[in-house]
Parts: C-alpha cells; structure tokens; sequence
C-alpha cells in the first residue's frame, strides 16, 4: 500500500509539470487558454491514462483538475466549467478502449484512433456552444491526439515492451556505442528543415510543407511507423517555431498541415512496417521450407542408400545361388537339352545381375560411399567410356582444404548427380570431343561442366526432366543453377555452373 501512494505521488507530479508546460507551449501558439488545454495537456492526459493502471488514474486526472481550477481562477475564466466537464467525459471511453487495447501495434494504433476521435466528438459537442467555432475544437482536439497519443505508446512500448538487460559491472563497464552517422544525419535533417520554413520568401512559403514529408518517409523506411511519428514531431516543431504569432486563420491551416502530416507519417509508417514484417515472416518461412527441404533430401538418400544395399546384398546372394545350381545341372544333366536349360538359366542371372548393378548405381552409387566425391567422379567418366566416345574428359579437383571430409551427404551426392546428368547428355547429344570438370571448395562449393560440343537452342534449356530435376535440387540447398550454351556462334559449346552452400 505505500508503494502505491508514493507511486501515484510521484505521478501526480510528474503529470501536473507535464500538463502545465504542454499548456504554456499550446497557449504560446493557439492564443486562446480554452484551446490550448484541448490541444497538447488533453493528448498527454489521454495518452498517458491509456498506458497506466485504473489505480493511478485518481493521481492522472486528479492533476489535470486542480491545474484547470487553479487557471480558471488566475485568467478569471468561470466557463471553465465545461472543460472540467469535458475531461471527466473522457474516462468512460478510456475505460472501454483499455479493455480492448492490447494485442499486435497494428490493433493498438487502431484503438487509439478510435479514442482520439471520440473524444474529440465529445469536446465538440461540450464545448461546442462556448468555443467558436466548432469545428477548430474538434480540429484542435484530433490533432493533439494524432501528436501525442501515439507518442506516449511509443515511450510505453520502448520502456515496458522491451527486454532490458540486469545492471552488473560487465554490462557497465562495456563501452556504450552511439550510431553518430545517424545522429548527425538526422539533427542535419531537421536543422534543414527549420531553415526551409524560416528562410523561404512569402511567395514560396506555401511550398514548405511539402519538404516536411522527406524526413518522414526517410524515418518511416528506417524505422516504420516510431520513426515516422518521430518524423513527424520533428517537423510539427519546426512548423510551430516558424509560424508562430500568425493569425487565426493561419492557425486553422496549421493545424490542418500538422493533421495531415500525422495521420500521413503514421499510415505511412505502418505500412512500410507491415511489408517489413510479412518480407521477414516470408524470409522465415524460406529458410524453414529449404531446412526440411535439406532433410527430405537426406531422408530420401538415406532410404536410397539402405534400399541399395539391401537390394545388392539380396539379390547378389540370391544370383550367386542360382549360378552355382545352374553349374551343378551342367555337370548332372548330360542330355542337350537339360545342359541348354542350365546354360539359359546362368546367361539370365547374369543379365539380370547386370541390370541390377546399373539400377544400383543409379539409385545409389557405391563408389561414392567407398572412396568419396573425387574417385566417384573419376570413376563416372570411365563408366560412361567417355574416352571410347572420342570426348577427351579433364577433371579439376581444387581443394585447398581437406574439404571431402566435411561434405555432407546432400552436397556429396548432389555434386555427383548433376556431373552424372552432364556426362551423360554429353555422350548422348553434345558430339564433344572435349569435355572439362572443375571443382572448387572455398566457403561453398563450385560446379563447372563444360564442353565443345553443339550446343542447343536457348529455348530448349531445361526441357528435359533431368536437369529440371537438377535444378530444383540446387535451389533446395539454397545454391545457384547457370546454364549458358551456344549453338550458332564460332565457339560453341555448354557450360554448367552449379554452386552450393557447404552444409
């Protein structure tokens, strides 16, 4: 209980200098005592009782009542009453905004548009019959409101909102780092401002506010919707120091370009950060969809690999079996025809164990699990009798690391698969009589197949199932797929680069 009453103390202080020199500033400006509460003091009062308990809300308004007795008293004004009047109508609609007033800052921004407009629809309609005329209440009312209100979110949110660190002796020994740059930028920004309100000749004075709006968008795309408001009263600040003393109807135009601009930097704002915000879930999700895209990837080599070596180990067994029965029917079975059947039978297992060996080797090379990337690659050109076909193959292995080791399976086998699809089409389409495969591993690794051959057309690249499938797997891993080839030129010939993250 007494932390309570020092608190609510401490705040009822706080908020009384607050108010009062907020009403100094809005009476400097407007002229008129009565408008000057509903312009700065009336937006701090709603900003900040939005942002605090029910408890400390006796201390809030409590300092706005005896403020506005204590000058209704000095500046003889016994109409004051209606403004007494109009800001105890204010707690009812805060009472109603906070109970909907939490979730993302898109719905609070909306919460506080809806107060700072119902309050001002009250002041109007209360204070309508003693200030004239009525619309420069609701005028003067939305403004303060679109200025402050958000403000105090704003100091709310970065005060009660964000992580902080504990206070022990590292974190106060460690150096604070201040972003200069930014701060000289932006000091610049509005010192340039307020020389353009008060250094432009009367006939372009109209002009001016239209170079408010740089600071805003660059603010708004820095920092979203904050530095937008912070943009914004930045500039509401240099249009008030440079207009001050005009007259009534200047003042109405004011207000009119302080409105537009606040409701214009924080839309603004809230847009850019809105993109900000779907760009980085859409980022997210990316980096998400190409992890399990990594791992389905793993998952079906991983299946490949077992179902290869099951399949080698069973079907191997099984033909071996029905080799050696077939041996033993020649040398039991004397008649022609029982010694032809047997002859029969060992050809087919033998087709069969060669068909079987090329369907391992397509569904899971064994090289490349007994001796690695390297051998396997060498291995793939003289399978593919690259020599036998006239295509002279040079393979370029630059590895300043021992980088073979630290491969990951995905990579491994990705590398060998795209090589394996060049080959291939090599030998079967290109007539190359060259043919060079360079492969360097730095922080990623880097594909190039090349040869001299015929090339084709541009707009058959990438028609086949195969390199598609090729490229749909690099992109998986997060790599990037290039395939240049010329057919009519001097020099033709293909060249694949593939290059991927090491993972």
């Amino acid at each position: 209980m007494p932390n309570i009453w020092i608190t609510s103390l401490c705040t009822w202080l706080l908020v009384s200098c607050s108010w009062f020199c907020l009403w100094v500033l809005s009476y400097s400006f407007i002229s008129e005592p009565e408008l000057a509460i509903l312009f700065f003091p009336f937006a701090l009062r709603l900003g900040i009782s939005l942002h605090t308990a029910k408890r400390f809300w006796p201390a809030i308004y409590g300092a706005e009542l005896w403020l506005m007795v204590s000058l209704a008293f000095l500046l003889e004004q016994p109409q004051w009453l209606a403004v007494i009047v109009a800001s105890i109508s204010s707690i009812p609609l805060v009472w109603w905004a906070q109970q909907y007033y939490y979730g993302s800052q898109l719905r609070r921004l909306g919460v506080m548009g809806v107060v700072i407009l119902m309050t001002a629809l009250a002041n109007t309609l209360i204070l309508g019959l003693w200030l004239n005329p009525a619309g420069m209440v609701f005028l003067v009312s939305v403004t303060g409101g679109l200025m402050l209100v958000p403000t105090c979110y704003l100091l709310w949110s970065y005060l009660f909102q964000n992580v902080w660190t504990p206070l022990t002796a590292e974190l106060v020994a460690k150096p604070v780092e201040l972003r200069s740059r930014h701060i000289i930028f932006y000091v610049l920004l509005f010192a340039l401002n307020i020389i353009v309100q008060l250094g432009l000749p009367d006939e372009l004075r109209r002009f001016a506010p239209f170079c408010l709006v740089i600071p805003i968008i660059v603010l708004a795309f820095r920092y979203g919707w904050k530095g937008a408001l912070l943009g914004t009263l930045l500039n509401s600040i240099a249009l008030i120091a440079a207009r001050n003393g005009v007259s009534h109807m200047e003042i109405t135009d004011l207000l009119l370009s302080l409105l537009a601009q606040s409701l214009t930097g924080i839309l603004l704002g809230m847009g850019i950060q809105r993109q900000r915000e779907l760009n980085q879930q859409l980022r997210h999700e990316l980096t998400r969809n190409h992890s399990l895209s990594r791992e389905l990837i793993k998952a079906e080599e991983s299946v490949r690999r077992d179902i290869a070596r099951e399949l080698h180990d069973e079907i191997g067994q099984n033909i071996t079996a029905i080799r050696t029965q077939a041996s033993i029917l020649k040398r039991v079975e004397n008649t022609p025809v029982g010694e032809r059947c047997a002859t029969t039978i060992e050809t087919l297992s033998l087709n069969i164990y060669d068909t079987t060996k090329g369907l391992l080797t397509r569904l899971r090379p064994k090289t490349l699990d007994d001796l690695g990337l390297k051998q396997a690659v060498l291995e793939l050109v003289r399978e593919l009798e690259c020599e036998a076909n006239g295509i002279k193959t040079t393979v370029i292995w630059n590895e300043p690391l021992p980088m073979d080791s630290e491969l990951s399976d995905a990579t491994n086998i990705t590398l060998y698969r795209i090589c394996q699809e060049a080959l291939n089409n090599m030998v079967k389409y290109a007539q190359a009589t060259e043919a060079t495969i360079t492969l360097t591993f730095q922080q990623e690794a880097h594909l190039s197949v090349k040869d001299n051959g015929i090339g084709f057309k541009p707009e058959d690249t990438l028609a086949g199932f195969g390199l598609r499938g090729i490229r749909e797997r690099v992109q998986v891993l997060g790599g990037k797929f290039m395939l240049t080839t010329q057919s009519d030129s001097q020099q033709p010939g293909t060249e694949l680069q593939v290059i991927l993250p090491i993972l």
